[in-house]
């Protein structure tokens, strides 16, 4: 049986491919507003961050730590039907995931 998720608010896509990437820390996302933020009202919560957390990990200053090449070739075998699919350990992880969800 399937319960419906009355409380489900699905998460905003990437229409671009990129467009979760490369936006430094400190700099307003693609389509933000580039002014400074209206100072908080009194007693309003506000957060400060230093400038050790935000900082990017040496490793991570390139970007993610994606392989683009493989990634391409994957898409590639998919879109010729290259790409072995085992439903059987698709179906099996799934069970114990849901399993253990429900333990």
């Amino acid at each position: 049986m399937v319960d419906i998720i009355s409380s489900f608010t699905p998460r905003p896509r990437i229409t671009k491919p990129g467009e979760d990437i490369a936006t430094p820390v400190g700099t307003p996302a693609a389509g933000a507003s580039a002014a400074p933020a209206a100072p908080a009202a009194p007693g309003a919560d506000t957060v400060a961050l230093s400038a050790g957390a935000t900082a990017l990990p040496e490793e991570l200053a390139g970007g993610p730590p994606i392989d683009l090449e493989i990634v391409s070739k994957i898409k590639q075998a998919i879109e010729e039907g290259k790409y072995p699919i085992d439903l059987e350990k698709i179906t099996e992880s799934l069970f114990q995931d849901f399993v253990k969800m429900m333990a």
